[in-house]
């Protein structure tokens, strides 16, 4: 009897180890065997501007050499319009790097001529044995003015001419035809430019200053002058320009038939009061447009315009 309750204690004891042994295995999750787990994928989030198209953008490009030089001559030529002619005379805007374009033929003059008061220093051209370039002026003193006279030996010519002078520098081509040519050409400044040197010029024949307390920089001279009708006139303006307040119109000398100022257009103009001072008409007020008109039958009518920018 006794045997037989050790062995039943013995039995017991081995369980109980056997019980303990498998509570001391570690825990494992339970994974389905049908699916099979997918490892995670990292996928970057951009922050504010680090988006950048993948479309490459091409940079302007930029000519150089021969190529650049021919498009820069192209945009900087000026050729003479049927809107700027006076009776012959081509009056370019005159514009500092601009390449006038001069047309002349064989056995013509074409007569370049400069502002009043201003005085050639230089003149260069390229081809000087098939192009006759000489210089002469008219007036004198405060009417001075100088010229050039162009004249080329034969059709079909090109040259290049640069002229400088006291106040600008001058860029022309010179075109040779069979018979078409200008006959005259002169330029519009309608910055004002070369003014204090005209001013004292005519200050020192006499003439006084009427710019005297008048500030230089509100100067504006954007005016444009066109002949309507007759003949051109002694008296046809050098010079039209205000000061913010007042206008001023500037004629040559020893101007024989003084002509009247309407302001307005040819519809609805009526005259103005101004006074004379030296070579010049004073309006005590600003206009757009006005006329200056003289003669009774055969009536000459020159009209001031401001120009629009």
């Amino acid at each position: 009897m006794q045997k037989i309750i050790l062995l039943l204690l013995g039995c017991a004891f081995l369980c109980a180890c056997q019980s303990d042994a498998k509570d001391n295995q570690p825990y494992a999750l339970a994974v389905n065997s049908n699916s099979r787990m997918q490892p995670t994928k990292y996928v970057p989030v951009p922050m504010p501007g680090q988006l950048m198209s993948t479309k490459k953008t091409s940079s302007p490009h930029r000519l150089t050499g021969e190529a650049a030089i021919e498009v820069a001559n192209k945009k900087s030529v000026r050729q003479p319009t049927t809107g700027e002619y006076i009776n012959s005379i081509m009056n370019f805007d005159y514009m500092p790097g601009a390449l006038y374009q001069i047309y002349s033929a064989p056995l013509s003059v074409t007569d370049i001529q400069f502002q009043s008061g201003e005085r050639i220093i230089t003149v260069g051209a390229g081809d000087t044995s098939r192009w006759q370039v000489s210089k002469t002026h008219s007036g004198v003193s405060a009417n001075r003015q100088e010229h050039l006279l162009i004249k080329p030996t034969d059709e079909g010519l090109t040259n290049s001419l640069v002229v400088t002078t006291d106040l600008r520098t001058y860029h022309m081509m010179l075109h040779s035809t069979p018979k078409t040519y200008m006959a005259s050409v002169a330029w519009r400044y309608p910055d004002g430019d070369g003014l204090i040197a005209k001013l004292d010029d005519d200050s020192s024949n006499g003439i006084s200053d009427i710019t005297n307390g008048v500030d230089v920089s509100r100067l504006n001279f954007n005016y444009k002058l066109k002949l309507t009708k007759g003949p051109q006139p002694d008296w046809y303006p050098t010079m039209v320009f205000n000061d913010g307040s007042k206008t001023y119109i500037k004629f040559p000398n020893r101007v024989q038939d003084a002509p009247s100022l309407f302001v307005g257009d040819k519809k609805n103009s009526q005259i103005v009061n101004y006074r004379v001072q030296g070579n010049y008409y004073i309006v005590d007020n600003i206009f757009y447009v006005a006329q200056l008109r003289s003669g009774q039958n055969n009536q000459t009518i020159v009209q001031i315009a401001m120009k629009t920018r």
